[in-house]
């Protein structure tokens, strides 16, 4: 069955996106657990959701909530730029740690930049109590 316009204008951009050094790496660690890509969802997302499906622990439930939020925002360059704008050390400091790290410990990271963006959001409502320990 062939993709709507929407569909396939959805997966160009998802495609576009995931062409950025963020998500080649993203891709690379996903592939190196033995992970097909999904064309539907950014590397980035993809590779955060395996870590949680794998058992990356979360310090909070809501990061699990957000990330499947962001993962499906149709905005899809606003969802990327919501995660890694104004990243602390920056990109390039994030794309070498990444790149240092084994699949479950690339995800841990991104799961840990999302944590620290919602904590930093002031738009979020972030309780510091709801711990998932």
């Amino acid at each position: 069955m062939p993709l709507s316009p929407s569909e396939s204008m959805n997966r160009n951009d998802i495609e576009h996106l995931n062409l950025l050094p963020i998500n080649q790496l993203a891709a690379i660690k996903l592939k190196m657990a033995g992970v097909a890509a999904n064309p539907s969802i950014m590397a980035v997302f993809q590779l955060m959701q395996w870590g949680l499906d794998t058992g990356v622990p979360l310090t909070h439930r809501r990061t699990s909530i957000e990330l499947q939020r962001l993962s499906l925002n149709p905005a899809h360059r606003e969802a990327l730029d919501y995660l890694v704008v104004k990243v602390p050390g920056g990109m390039t400091e994030l794309h070498c740690s990444l790149l240092r790290l084994p699949p479950r410990g690339a995800a841990e990271l991104l799961l840990d930049v999302l944590d620290m963006r919602l904590k930093a959001d002031p738009s979020n409502l972030y309780p510091s109590e709801d711990t998932t320990g």
